[in-house]
């Protein structure tokens, strides 16, 4: 029996705080998801030089880029002479746009109600309106010369978030596991959480902005489960929404099982 106790495995990089691997969790053919091969992590524009090293050290030769134009412009990814191969797959979704949402919270114009809910009808956009990027993902995925790969959006929670939701379900992990993944969030992302929040001071007056603040960086399961609710309305399950919505049929998903998964000893 595969202990999940310590998983996802987070890998502490000096310049991005929710860099994990997606390897470990049991699947559904009694394997595990292969460990080294698929990463998630928030954005990658305050990589220092260690860091680069580690993204050799774990063999990357991919990194996905999930976030906006305007995002990318303000910190790009510092991937210089890495070799690595930058895609560029925008989800364009505002709700999940942190860093302008944070803006509008710290100017006291969201509060704690509304970053909810932009977080909440982000995830049911990613079902209705990216199907294609999201399909552009999997896809890329199933190329066995992409990975090791790396995903990422801006803080590595919403967009990355259901990118990683996607791939472990196609593995074949339970909902159980791909919302253990997705609130782990919480933890990895705590001590800068707590540094951005600290930075608003003391006070009354800022009182409601703190609690945005903290509501906006993380995660709670109702976000992902609004995803799961869209495409159960419109879907008959998630092999059916990946086939019809994201032209990923069940041969291309039976192929990227198996190129995920690390059989059982």
């Amino acid at each position: 029996m595969l202990s999940t106790e310590t998983l996802p495995r987070q890998i502490r990089l000096e310049g991005a705080h929710n860099f994990r691997d997606l390897g470990g969790y049991p699947l559904s053919c009694g394997g595990a998801f292969a460990r080294g091969l698929v990463f998630r992590s928030d954005h990658l524009g305050r990589l220092t030089q260690r860091d680069r090293q580690t993204l050799a050290d774990l063999k990357i030769k991919t990194v996905v880029d999930l976030r906006r134009a305007s995002e990318r412009e303000e910190n790009p990814d510092l991937l210089i002479d890495t070799g690595i191969n930058e895609v560029w797959l925008p989800v364009e979704a505002e709700g999940a746009d942190v860093i302008n949402i944070r803006r509008e919270v710290e100017a006291g114009r969201v509060d704690e109600h509304a970053a909810s809910e932009f977080l909440v009808e982000a995830n049911q956009r990613f079902v209705t309106r990216f199907s294609h990027v999201y399909s552009d993902f999997l896809h890329l995925l199933l190329q066995p010369q992409s990975l090791p790969l790396v995903f990422h959006c801006s803080a590595g929670k919403d967009r990355a978030g259901y990118a990683a939701a996607l791939t472990l379900l196609v593995a074949g992990a339970s909902k159980e596991h791909v919302m253990t993944d997705y609130l782990a969030t919480n933890a990895c992302n705590r001590l800068h959480r707590r540094s951005l929040v600290a930075s608003l001071g003391e006070g009354e007056e800022v009182e409601m902005t703190r609690r945005a603040l903290n509501v906006l960086m993380q995660v709670e399961e109702r976000y992902l489960a609004a995803a799961f609710t869209t495409m159960g309305a419109h879907y008959s399950d998630v092999s059916d929404y990946m086939s019809r919505a994201l032209a990923f049929d069940a041969d291309k998903q039976a192929r990227l099982k198996a190129l995920l998964t690390q059989p059982k000893s």
